[in-house]
């Protein structure tokens, strides 16, 4: 039997025997983290086809079969193949786009990689890496 409790604090404990509830475990980890994340998240419980307009608070996996327990200290058990359970989350994420330059490759290399120097004067004829350029020189 496997067993996932969402807490306040979203502490998930999982001990797992087979694949199936596995993926549906790691997933549900995930969602839990997420919701951790973003106290204004939904989580959103359907049991085969039917919205369920509780809190979810505990998943308990019994072979093919999945209990879920509310808030409200009710429970209904369901095929594992007729339960979603989704986040949806709307607000900002907090994460900004982030701006970064591409880092320059100065000096010159030949195709190899190997450092020649800080400018092709000199070099004899053939194709370098300049500045983050490939050139020809003659």
């Amino acid at each position: 039997m496997e067993t996932i409790e969402f807490y306040q604090t979203f502490i998930i404990y999982i001990n797992t025997k087979t694949m199936k509830p596995l993926k549906l475990i790691f997933g549900l980890g995930l969602l839990a983290m997420a919701v951790t994340a973003h106290a204004d998240s939904k989580v959103t419980t359907v049991i085969n086809g039917q919205t369920i307009a509780k809190d979810l608070t505990k998943l308990t996996f019994n072979d093919k079969m999945v209990t879920l327990t509310f808030s409200d200290n009710t429970s209904e058990t369901a095929e594992m193949g007729l339960v979603a359970v989704t986040l949806d989350h709307s607000g900002e994420s907090g994460i900004k786009e982030i701006l970064a330059e591409p880092k320059k490759q100065k000096g010159v290399y030949n195709l190899k990689g190997q450092y020649l120097g800080e400018k092709p004067d000199g070099l004899s004829q053939g194709i370098y890496i300049v500045n983050g350029q490939k050139v020809y020189v003659k």
